[in-house]
């Protein structure tokens, strides 16, 4: 009985040490906050890819804060079943946005490329779901 309650409490013991270190991850969690697809540089750069229709927006953070893109240059280059294109993208704020000629199409490989506001290179690709 005595091993029972005690084995008991340590089990207790490691649930509730699992629970505090998930809410501790999920604080600090980055992600698409935009309801996009994101992915996180080694440079701790965010990109979030959202995609609306035709409209194309590449949401940039740095440490996860919003990134100062001023001066930024970029651009999309985008490969489907048509073909290769490359878009310039315009810089607003934090977020770089494109209208493309058609909507993008599930399978979509998109390679954002360029330089960020503080002249550093910036290279990441998606695969639209």
């Amino acid at each position: 009985m005595k091993f029972t309650k005690q084995l008991a409490c340590a089990t207790f013991a490691l649930i509730i040490a699992a629970g505090s270190t998930s809410m501790a991850a999920d604080k600090h969690a980055h992600g698409a906050k935009h309801g996009g697809q994101f992915i996180e540089t080694e440079n701790h750069q965010g990109v979030e890819m959202v995609v609306a229709g035709d409209a194309l927006a590449f949401h940039i953070t740095e440490n996860d804060k919003p990134a100062d893109l001023k001066g930024a240059s970029m651009r999309a280059v985008i490969q489907t079943d048509g073909g290769v294109k490359t878009y310039p993208l315009t810089v607003e704020g934090s977020t770089l946005k494109v209208k493309l000629a058609a909507p993008l199409p599930s399978g979509a490989k998109v390679a954002l490329t360029g330089k960020d506001g503080h002249g550093h290179a910036l290279q990441v690709r998606f695969v639209k779901k």
